[in-house]
C-alpha cells in the first residue's frame, strides 16, 4: 500500500551546473502530471514523463525543476542574418529620410543574431546529471509516500478495531430490544382482540407479530461488516496499489452500516450506531490518498 500524498526533493552542483527537482504529489483519480520545466532542459520532458509513469500509478505530480549553467556559453554570431536585418534597417531609413549610423546594439538584439550551439540534449554530463538528481528526487518522493502510508494503515487499523468493538456491544442488545418489542406490541394486540375472543385470530396475528419482529434481527448485516472488516484489514498489508479495493470495501461497509442504522436504532445503540458511521466515513476519506 502506498499513499498518493508525498514530498520529494533532490538538488545536485557539478561541472559548474546547479540543477533541482521538487517533486509534489496529491490524491486524484488517475496519473495526472504537471511539468514545470525550464525551456533548456525541455528536452527531457520524455525521459522524465517515463520515469514517473514507471514508478507512480496515482495521483496529481506537481514538478518543478531549476537549472543552471555557469560554463563557458557556446555562441556564435549569424552574420547572414546580421547583414539581412542591417539592410533592411538602411532601407528603412532611406525610405524616411532618416540619416545616421544603425547602432550594433541595436542589430545585436535582434532574434537569432547571436546563436548558442549548446546542444543540450547531446551533453553528456548534464544528461546524467539530469537522470541522477531525477532518481533521487523520486526515490525521496516513494519514501515519503511509504511514511505516509505507515502513518494511514495505523490509522485504519486503529478504526477496524474500534469497529468491532462497536459491532460487539450492538449484538449484545439484539435480544434485549427484539423481547421487549415483541412483548410491547403482543400486548397491544391482546388489548385490541379483547372484545372478539377469537383465540384463531389471535394465534394467527400473534404468528405475523412474530415474523414482523424477525425482520429487525440484524446478525446478517452485523455478519457482513465484521467480514468486510477482515477484508480491509488483509488489504492493509498488501504491497501493491490498492486504493481502489479499500474505497470499494468501504463503500460497502457504508451501506451495511446504513441497513443497521435503519433496522436497529434504538435509545440504547444510537450513540455506537452513530460512531460506526462515522468510523466508517473516516476511512472513506482516508483511503482516497491510497495509490
Amino acid at each position: 500500500m502506498k499513499s498518493m500524498t508525498g514530498y520529494g526533493l533532490a538538488k545536485a552542483h557539478d561541472n559548474d551546473i546547479d540543477l533541482e527537482f521538487e517533486l509534489k504529489s496529491i490524491n486524484g483519480r488517475y496519473l495526472d502530471l504537471r511539468l514545470y520545466l525550464p525551456r533548456e532542459i525541455g528536452f527531457f520532458e520524455y525521459t522524465l514523463r517515463q520515469k514517473l509513469a514507471a514508478t507512480l500509478s496515482r495521483g496529481t505530480v506537481e514538478v518543478r525543476a531549476s537549472f543552471t549553467d555557469h560554463r563557458e556559453p557556446r555562441i556564435r554570431l549569424n552574420q547572414a542574418k546580421l547583414e539581412k536585418y542591417h539592410a533592411i534597417v538602411r532601407e528603412a531609413a532611406e525610405a524616411l529620410s532618416i540619416s545616421g549610423a544603425v547602432s550594433l546594439e541595436f542589430l545585436l538584439n535582434e532574434p537569432g543574431i547571436i546563436e548558442s550551439v549548446n546542444n543540450l540534449d547531446e551533453d553528456s554530463v548534464l544528461n546524467r546529471m539530469l537522470n541522477q538528481t531525477l532518481d533521487q528526487a523520486l526515490a525521496n518522493l516513494v519514501s515519503s509516500l511509504s511514511a505516509e502510508a505507515d502513518n494511514i494503515r495505523q490509522v485504519l487499523s486503529a478504526s477496524c478495531a474500534r469497529m468491532v468493538e462497536v459491532l460487539a456491544v450492538i449484538e449484545v442488545e439484539i435480544k434485549p430490544y427484539k423481547e421487549e418489542l415483541f412483548a410491547g406490541m403482543k400486548t397491544r394486540t391482546a388489548e385490541l382482540l379483547n372484545s372478539f375472543g377469537n383465540d384463531n385470530i389471535e394465534q394467527r396475528l400473534f404468528q405475523e407479530l412474530a415474523i414482523y419482529i424477525d425482520k429487525y434481527d440484524i446478525h446478517e448485516e452485523l455478519s457482513r461488516l465484521r467480514s468486510h472488516i477482515q477484508t480491509l484489514l488483509n488489504n492493509l498489508d498488501k504491497t501493491e496499489d490498492n486504493g481502489k479495493s479499500l474505497n470499494f470495501i468501504l463503500q460497502e461497509m457504508q451501506r451495511e452500516a446504513n441497513t443497521l442504522g435503519s433496522k436497529f436504532s434504538t435509545a440504547k445503540t444510537f450513540e455506537h450506531i452513530l460512531l460506526l458511521k462515522e468510523e466508517v466515513e473516516k476511512c472513506r476519506e482516508i483511503v482516497q490518498n491510497v495509490a
